[in-house]
Parts: structure tokens; C-alpha cells; sequence
């Protein structure tokens, strides 16, 4: 017996009982004559294939057939119910009227198995339907409720109700169990149960909306609910089930009273306040004022046309356009707020000077809405702010320190100058005490007397120390005087004060250079006592070697006497350098030649362990004798080495410079003029202040007993003294040291002559950008400030970079370059550039320092890429070389 499905080119056997090898599964049509019945929807009986030519294809395989339809109740054929056998057969009626009532029962088998498939199928869609509404449900931002109908019963709750209520809710079982929930009408009266839009939409079957509650929640606190319910219809209009949905009010009623309050507030403060508020609803240019637009321009609000163009009807003319133009480009560029200053006309056809200022209310698209703004009337403090500013202005004109004090020493007033000497902003001084700005022991000591004569009417002037932001004590002169009122009353206090320093360094400059010179004269006039007698002693020792047999012993000794005599001799001919009375043989030298020529025995004189770079740049020619250039590379070179014992780099530069009367104001005796510059640096342990103060001191030294003589230095000062030049030593402990020697430049058509070698100063372009001035030599950074600022420039001087960088986090405004000293305590300048280019990705960076700039490179501490301004500078060069980083790209 089997069961088969047929299809267009296969059959499948449903179910397979016989002894022919058939199975369950797809199978050929030729398998057995199943499709026949299928296609007739008959039966079909076959005794014996093989005797029916149209069969016996199949017959090889199937020689007996007997099938029925396998028919549903609508007449489609599925397949068919047949009996096979491999032999032939006979097949009886009643063969056939069992296989038919076996196929009418499969036929019922399949429909209940059909029917219980699809049963199945419902009810895993109704269970994920279910499963998806109340997840869904679950994460809706609004508070859900389904009960059943007519029970009440509560059949799901979703998380957001217990958020809203902060409360769990238990299984309800009934309408009853709604009084869980605390609600209130607006009476104050409590909600029954019964009364709920949910119970209602269960016992009435119809919607209530959005009925608004006031609950108390589980933790004590109360809140406002939107609560609306629906009955839940099915397809048959039966009603199911009820569902309530909660929205949670309770922020939204806060902030609308809030709101309320402000509104209210803000009533109260416009008809408090004098200033004049105006509200503007940029949607209709409805404008409205507060009272004070009549108690300050005198305009009734009767009077007033409430519309914009009112208000810009009374701008002066001159201030009209500018006035429009801003309101306007504020509200086209998204901004938020406005302010200007300009003349509006009062009732009585005057001007009123007025300071407006507004803020804008934007919707959700970015578009203005509304402007509500303040105007005050500062016509009386815009004269007092004028002849304030005048009376400032006059005080920072003075190139003076003025500080203005209260009676107890607070200070009022602190002018421009005052800020560059004290290093304190205005800002910073204004309202803190004059002894903590300005510290001194001089003053804690004898302040209360100087007050004393000041409150007796007497001024005092006096000299001592004093210190600034820095902490950097300096000399100062201060005068002190008092300012009183029409009756006598002391007002407070003026002090003047100036720095001191400058002129101390002159006096000190000049007091070294006589000692230098009476040391120089004292060491010529003993080199040339000394000289007559080793000329004795040299001569004798000639004699006695030539009377000698040059086998006598003591030819020996002799000659140990004239090795000394000669060492001797060397040492008198620094001593004459030094003395600057050595005879020179001066030529006119290119002093690039001279270094190029000494350079190879240079090489030999150090260590394998230190290395020599020549940076040769310098135009035109210098007077000198050459034998006395080489001795002075020799002992710089060598002062160099001894300053590496751990082996490092040399540097030798020439280059052309301008020594303007600013810088010889600083360096006395130095005369203004073009100089060729030679410096040798090296990367060594450096020198202290102490050092470079002795440094060209005769017989001085820092080396062990019998490694040195103390004249290395002194004789190349000498010499360069000697040649007309100058000699400057720039050095700190760690950083190496670097010797800049400067020899007057001339021509060698002039060699000798007396000529006026200056250069023509270039016109160099004012500017007007803001500087970050870096230096921590206050002269230097005071002197380089002055500078700038006469040239146009705004200077915000720092003295070292952890100042430099509060100055940079604070300034509001734009800065457009920083000009920083390179090696500084603390952080130097290379590392401030780049914590400064962080902040400030615009700012453009320029360096200067005393050593060379080949040698700063090789040392790291900048790029080679960055401009580089060299010490010492003139006003021409350090304007110039601001100017073109400020144009460059």
C-alpha cells in the first residue's frame, strides 16, 4: 500500500507498505501509475501492466495497480491511494470499495492534522504578538494600564507607571482595589475608585481625555497626570479589554510656574528700575515700553507709536544706519545678544547719550522671535568718563610711575609706565595695598613715619631697594605726597617713582671699566719693568751657555734659568695685551679669512671628543693685527675645551651688526655704528653671575692650581680693546657660554681714515597687532617694550613663560605673536611656543637670544625653520624682523 503526492515531473510517497522496493519520499512518475489518477481524479485498476502497451513502461517494475483519488472537499486531487503488486492480479470490487473508504480516511487524517497545524501556528502568532505589544508597551515613554472588562482586574502595568507614581503596583483584582492610587480634583476632593478614567472606560465603555490629576506619589511627593482611557474593541465589537494612558506633568507645571514667577518678577523690576526696558516681538515689530520711557525721555506712552520704526525714528541721524545695521547683523548671524552706545532723542528734542543693550529669544528653528533690552541714559557719567579718561591719559603720558592710594593704602589708580615697572596689570593693582604690590624692606621699616609726614602735609623723596610682580628687587626713587580735600582731609596718596637701575648699571659699568683700566695701566707699567729684567736674565744665560763646555754639567741649570725666562716672557706679552699697550701691526682683515685660517690648528689644539662648526656670514672688513685675532681665537678655543671635560661642541660665527643708541645705552662705552661680530660658544658647564663679572679680571680663574694663569681673558679683552672693539660675554650655568666680540667695520679703501660708518636706517612699517613680550631680564624686556609700543605695536609683557602662558589663557583679545628670550628659568622658549600654539593655533612665534643662532639650533632649543632675532639687536633690526613675521604668510 502507498500513499503519494504528485507533482508536474515527481511523486512522493507519503507512505510505503510493499515488498517492491519503494520508499518513502521523492520518487520517479514511472515509479508506479499514481499520476494517471491524479490527473484523471479516477480510480484506475490494472491486472497486468505488461498487457496494456500504454502502461508497460511502468509494468517492468509494477505488473498489478489498483488506485484511488485522494480527493479534499472542494474537489482537488492531492494524490492518490494504491495497492501494487509485482505480479499480476485481479482486483475485486470490493478490493476497490476498501481502498476508496481507506482514502476518504486519510483524507480525514489530513484535515485534522491541518487544522491542528494551523491552530498551532495561531496560537505562536497570538503569543508573539502578545510578547511584541508588551514589550512595546514596556518602553513607551508614557505610563500604560490594561485591565480586563467587566472585572477591572489589572492585566499588565508598565515600568514608566511605576516611575511616575514612584510606586509598585500590586495584581488589582477589581475596580476596588483603584483606591491604591492617590489622585486629587481640583475641589482638593479625593479620587474614588470608581471615579478613575480607567474604571470609568470599564464601566461605561467609553473614552475620557486627557483629564488632568493631581496625584501623590509613593514617596510622599506630589506630581500632575494626563490620564486618558478607551475601551479595546475586538473584530467582533466586543469589548475585550480597557487601557489607560498616563503622561507625566510634573516637570512641565513646575517650569510653567516658574515661568509664571519670573514674568511676575520681571513686572515688578521694570517699573522698579530706571533704566528703560523695551520688548520687541520681531513677528509683528509690536514694540512696547515701561514707564521709565516717560520718566527718562520725558515720552508718554499715550504719545508712543507701538512699533519699531519708533524707536529708530528717534536714533540721531549720524547713528541711525550704523545702529540698524548691528540689530539686524545680529539677528541674520544667530546671535543671542547686542549692545551699542549712540544718541536718542528725548521728548523735549535734546539728545540723550544712552548705553542699549539686548537679549534674543530664538524658536526651535533658529529663528529670532523677540528682543528684550535695557537703555540707560549715560549722558552725565559719559562727560564724567571723558574728563576721567583725559586725566588718565595725561597721567599715563608721563614717562613716570604714577600710583594713586587711598588713605589706607589701597590703590586707585596705577598709569601705563607704572605697569611695565611693577610688572602689574592696572586691572591686577586696582584695590590691593601698595606694600603688597610694591614689597619693601625699606618701607615696612620706616613707612609709618613717611605716612605720618604725609598726613602732616609733607612730601618725602627717597632711594631704596624695591620689588615687583616678579619678586626681582630693583632701585627705585619714590616721592610720596599727599592729596587733600578743600578742608585739609587727606584723600589718599600720589607716589612717583622711577627705576633706578639703568642708572646704576651705567655707574657700575663706568666704576668697572676704570678698574679695568687702572688694572690695565698698573699691568703695563709692571710687564714693562719685568720685560728689563728678563732681558737681563736672558742675555746672561746666553753668555754663560757660550763660555761653557757643552758637557758641563751645569749647562743644565743655565738652560732650566732660560726656559723660565722665556716662559716668563710669554706671560708679559698677555700682560701687554691686557695693558693694551702691546704694538700692534694692524691690516685691514676679512675677519671670515681669519677664521678660516687659524680653523685647522684650531682642530688640533681639542680632543677628539669635541667638535668644531664655523658659521662664516659677515660682509666688509675689520682693522686688527692678525697674529693677534689668532691669539684670540687660540685662547677662546681653548677656554672653550676646558669647559667640556665630557667632550661637546664649538662654534665659531661672524656676522654683520647694527648697534644702535639704544643698545649702548645699556652697554657703556659701546658707540653706535655697523660692527663685524665674532662669537665662540661653546655647550659647557657655563658660568655663574659671579664668573662673568671677574671673567676678564687678570689672574683670575676657575680652574684647578697650575691648569691656568687667569690671563686667557684678559688678554683677549685687551686686545679687542686694543683694536677699537668691544666684548660681551652670554652665559648660564648649563647652558654654555658664548663670547660676542665686535670689531668697528670698515672698508678697505678706508682702512685708516675716519669714517662715519652707520647705516641708513630703513623706514620700517607702524603696526598695530598685539605682541606677548617673553624676556626675563627686566631692562631688556622694558626697553624692548618701549620700543615696540612707540612703533604702534600692543605689548603684554611677561618675565618668563609660566606668566607668559596665564597672560595668554586670560587675554580676551587677539595675540598675534609671541616674542620670546630662547633660554629662560624654568620653561624656555621653544617649549612656551608650543604649549602657546595649543591654546592659540594662530599665533605666530619669534625668538631672540644672546647666544648665536647656529649655536641655539645645534642646542635644540628651536627649529631652524623658526625666525630667530639675535642679541643684541638694534630698534631698525628688532622692528624689522617683527614686521616681517607679522606679513609673513
Amino acid at each position: 500500500m502507498i500513499i503519494t503526492l504528485v507533482e508536474s515531473k515527481r511523486q512522493y510517497f507519503k507512505s510505503a507498505a510493499c515488498a517492491n522496493g519503494a520508499t518513502t519520499g521523492w520518487n520517479e512518475l514511472e515509479t508506479s501509475f499514481c499520476q494517471h489518477v491524479v490527473c484523471s481524479g479516477k480510480p484506475l485498476v490494472v491486472p497486468d501492466a505488461l498487457t496494456e502497451a500504454e502502461l508497460s513502461p511502468v509494468g517492468r517494475r509494477v505488473r498489478a495497480y489498483a488506485g484511488v483519488p485522494l480527493t479534499t472537499d472542494d474537489g482537488h486531487v492531492l494524490g492518490a491511494l494504491c495497492a501494487i503488486d509485482d505480479a499480476p492480479h485481479v482486483w475485486t470490487d470490493k478490493d476497490i470499495i476498501i481502498l476508496t473508504a481507506l482514502a476518504s480516511g486519510v483524507m480525514s487524517e489530513i484535515h485534522r492534522r491541518t487544522a491542528e497545524r494551523a491552530a498551532h501556528d495561531a496560537h505562536l502568532r497570538l503569543v508573539a504578538e502578545r510578547t511584541l505589544a508588551h514589550a512595546v508597551q514596556q518602553q513607551m515613554p508614557v505610563g500604560v494600564m490594561v485591565a480586563a472588562v467587566p472585572s477591572g482586574r489589572l492585566v499588565s502595568v508598565n515600568a514608566q507607571m511605576t516611575a511616575i507614581f514612584r510606586t509598585s503596583f500590586k495584581a488589582a483584582p477589581d475596580l476596588k482595589s483603584y483606591h491604591e492610587m492617590i489622585g486629587f480634583h481640583e475641589n482638593g476632593a479625593r479620587y474614588t475608585a470608581l471615579e478613575w478614567p480607567l474604571a470609568r472606560s470599564i464601566t461605561t465603555q467609553e473614552k475620557v481625555r486627557g483629564e488632568e490629576i493631581r496625584i501623590q506619589r509613593g514617596d510622599g511627593t506630589e506630581g500632575v497626570i494626563r490620564m486618558s482611557s478607551a475601551p479595546v474593541i475586538d473584530e467582533t465589537g466586543e469589548v475585550v479589554a480597557a487601557v489607560a494612558v498616563v503622561v507625566d506633568l510634573t516637570d512641565q507645571r513646575q517650569a510653567e510656574r516658574a515661568v509664571r514667577a519670573t514674568n511676575e518678577r520681571f513686572r515688578f523690576v521694570a517699573r522698579a528700575i530706571t533704566d528703560v526696558i523695551w520688548d520687541w516681538d520681531i513677528t509683528t515689530n509690536a514694540l512696547v515700553w515701561n514707564d521709565s520711557v516717560e520718566t527718562v525721555f520725558g515720552h508718554k506712552q499715550n504719545e508712543i507709536y507701538p512699533e519699531i520704526q519708533w524707536w529708530f525714528d528717534h536714533i540721531h541721524p549720524d547713528d541711525r544706519e550704523r545702529v540698524i545695521a548691528g540689530i539686524y547683523g545680529v539677528l541674520d548671524h544667530g546671535g543671542t545678544s547686542w549692545s551699542d552706545q549712540y544718541r536718542y532723542r528725548r521728548a523735549d528734542e535734546t539728545y540723550a547719550n544712552v548705553s542699549d543693550r539686548g537679549y534674543i529669544a530664538r524658536d526651535s528653528a533658529g529663528a529670532a522671535t523677540r528682543i528684550i533690552g535695557a537703555m540707560t541714559d549715560v549722558t552725565e557719567r559719559s562727560r564724567s568718563e571723558a574728563a576721567i579718561r583725559f586725566q588718565a591719559q595725561l597721567l599715563n603720558a608721563v614717562q613716570q610711575a604714577v600710583v594713586a592710594t587711598d588713605p589706607e593704602g589701597l590703590v586707585i589708580f596705577w598709569n601705563k609706565f607704572a605697569e611695565n615697572l611693577y610688572g602689574w596689570a592696572a586691572e591686577e593693582a586696582v584695590g590691593q595695598t601698595i606694600d603688597d604690590l610694591t614689597p619693601s624692606p625699606f618701607l615696612r621699616e620706616h613707612g609709618a613715619r613717611i605716612l605720618e609726614r604725609g598726613a602732616a602735609g609733607e612730601a618725602w623723596t627717597g632711594e631704596f631697594l624695591v620689588q615687583g610682580k616678579s619678586g626681582k628687587a630693583f632701585p627705585a626713587l619714590l616721592t610720596t605726597s599727599p592729596v587733600r580735600d578743600e578742608s585739609g582731609r587727606v584723600l589718599g596718596f600720589v607716589q612717583v617713582s622711577i627705576d633706578l637701575t639703568e642708572r646704576r648699571n651705567l655707574e657700575e659699568q663706568f666704576r668697572q671699566s676704570q678698574k679695568m683700566d687702572a688694572v690695565g695701566r698698573l699691568a703695563g707699567g709692571i710687564a714693562h719693568d719685568f720685560n728689563n729684567l728678563l732681558t737681563v736674565i736672558r742675555l746672561n744665560t746666553e753668555i754663560i751657555l757660550e763660555g761653557f763646555d757643552p758637557t758641563d754639567p751645569r749647562s743644565d741649570d743655565v738652560k732650566q734659568i732660560r726656559s723660565a725666562a722665556e716662559r716668563a716672557s710669554t706671560l708679559t706679552r698677555q700682560l701687554l695685551a691686557f695693558s693694551r699697550k702691546q704694538i700692534l701691526q694692524p691690516r685691514v682683515l676679512d675677519m671670515n679669512a681669519v677664521v678660516g685660517n687659524v680653523e685647522p690648528m684650531l682642530r688640533r689644539l681639542i680632543g677628539e671628543d669635541i667638535t668644531i662648526a664655523s658659521s662664516c656670514a659677515a660682509r666688509g672688513y675689520v682693522v686688527a693685527d692678525p697674529g693677534q685675532l689668532d691669539q684670540v681665537l687660540m685662547n677662546l678655543v681653548v677656554n672653550a675645551r676646558d669647559a667640556m671635560p665630557q667632550g661637546g661642541r664649538i662654534t665659531i660665527e661672524t656676522r654683520n651688526i647694527d648697534l644702535d643708541e639704544n643698545y649702548s645705552s645699556e652697554h657703556a662705552p659701546v658707540v653706535p655704528g655697523r660692527y663685524v661680530m665674532l662669537a665662540v660658544g661653546d655647550t659647557g658647564v657655563g658660568m655663574t653671575q659671579d664668573t662673568r663679572e671677574h671673567a676678564f679680571d687678570p689672574f683670575f680663574t676657575t680652574k684647578e692650581a697650575g691648569k691656568g694663569t687667569g690671563l686667557g681673558l684678559a688678554t683677549v679683552y685687551g686686545i679687542v680693546k686694543q683694536s677699537g672693539g668691544y666684548v660681551w660675554i652670554y652665559s648660564e650655568p648649563g647652558h654654555g657660554t658664548t663670547l660676542k666680540l665686535y670689531f668697528p667695520e670698515v672698508s678697505a679703501v678706508a682702512a685708516f681714515a675716519t669714517t662715519d660708518n652707520r647705516a641708513a636706517s630703513q623706514e620700517v612699517e607702524r603696526g598695530s597687532e598685539t605682541i606677548l613680550l617673553v624676556e626675563d631680564e627686566a631692562a631688556v624686556r622694558g626697553l624692548t617694550s618701549r620700543i615696540l609700543e612707540k612703533q604702534g605695536y600692543r605689548v603684554i609683557a611677561a618675565q618668563h613663560g609660566r606668566e607668559a602662558m596665564d597672560i595668554a589663557s586670560k587675554e580676551l583679545g587677539h595675540i598675534d605673536l609671541v616674542l620670546t628670550d630662547v633660554v629662560m628659568p624654568g620653561m624656555n622658549g621653544r617649549g612656551l611656543v608650543e604649549r602657546l600654539t595649543g591654546i592659540r593655533p594662530g599665533i605666530k612665534s619669534l625668538y631672540m637670544s644672546g647666544y648665536t643662532d647656529d649655536d641655539i639650533i645645534r642646542r635644540g632649543f628651536i627649529e631652524p625653520s623658526k625666525s630667530f632675532l639675535q642679541k643684541p639687536f638694534t630698534s631698525d633690526g628688532l622692528l624689522q624682523t617683527v614686521r616681517k613675521v607679522l606679513d609673513a604668510g
